[in-house]
This record gives structure tokens, sequence and C-alpha cells, in this order.
């Protein structure tokens, strides 16, 4: 490729990422799942592509995009296809962001309630006071819920374990 032909592309993804960083909509979604226009620009990667087939795909680092969508009017028409990734990556890169998609934390927390069970604590004591702590980290209640109760099954479990010794 001429370093004329990898100038033009290098502009054209630079435009893409200042439509991601900068448009009022996509910057609502990227506020909205706390990714900064740093992260577009430092851990975004574009690529054109032959896709043979596919529009365009994705995943938490990169965007491909087939190089059939190029045209004038890739702007007006098809950066439809752009959108649909980036919410893809954006999800990706919010997720792991997530301090409980850590397992390591996860079972932090499943042992300190364990240890407070295990202390003679009871189980709605220990659930009532982790869980004030923990549903900080939750936009969605739901998940909220689901997580913890998993949480404390395993933290029963365990101080039961250790029990029976």
């Amino acid at each position: 490729m001429s370093w004329f032909k990898k100038s033009e592309k290098n502009d054209f993804i630079k435009k893409i990422k200042n439509i991601l960083k900068n448009h009022p909509f996509s910057k609502i979604i990227s506020d909205y799942y706390h990714v900064s226009s740093d992260e577009i620009d430092n851990n975004l990667q574009i690529e054109i592509c032959d896709l043979k087939g596919k529009f365009a795909e994705g995943n938490g680092k990169l965007i491909r995009i087939d190089k059939s969508l190029l045209n004038k009017d890739f702007f007006k028409n098809n950066f439809h296809f752009v959108i649909h990734e980036f919410f893809h990556w954006l999800k990706r890169r919010s997720e792991n962001k997530f301090y409980f998609n850590d397992p390591e934390e996860v079972q932090s927390f499943v042992l300190q309630m364990a240890w407070e069970l295990i202390q003679g604590k009871s189980k709605e004591e220990v659930s009532r006071k982790i869980h004030m702590i923990i549903q900080k980290h939750f936009k969605n209640k739901d998940k909220l819920e689901i997580v913890f109760k998993d949480m404390v099954e395993k933290a029963v479990d365990l101080s039961n374990i250790y029990e029976e010794f």
C-alpha cells in the first residue's frame, strides 16, 4: 500500500474516532458506560479490511469495517455499522472495568461474609452489612441481587464446611 493510501486510511479512521468521541449521540452512550474519549483514542482499534460478506465486526479491542462500505457516502449511509460495533466495544470496556467481574474481589467478599458467620453473626446481619457495601458498585439492582445471593450462599457453604472441623 502506498504511503498516500495509508495516510488516507488513517485520516478516515481519525474521522470515525472523532465522531465517536464528539457526536452528542455517541458521547451520551460513552458517558453512560463511563468510557472516556481518551479510551477511544488509546484503546479502540479500527481496521478496514475484506470481511468476505460481513459489513462490520468487533470485539473488546477493535472494530473491523468491510472495505466495500467505504465510499463518499459512508458517514451518511453506512456509519450505523460502526455505531453497532462501537456499542459492543463500549459494553466490553465497561464490563472489564466492573468491580465484580474480578473473581478475586468476589471471593474476598465471600470470605469476609464467611468470617462474620463463623464469628457467630446471623446470615441476616452479615447480609445487611455487606449488601450496603457492595450495592454502590451496581447500577442494575436486579444484577446486584443475583450476584449477592450467590455470594451469600457461597459464604454460608464455606462457613458450614468450617463448622464441620
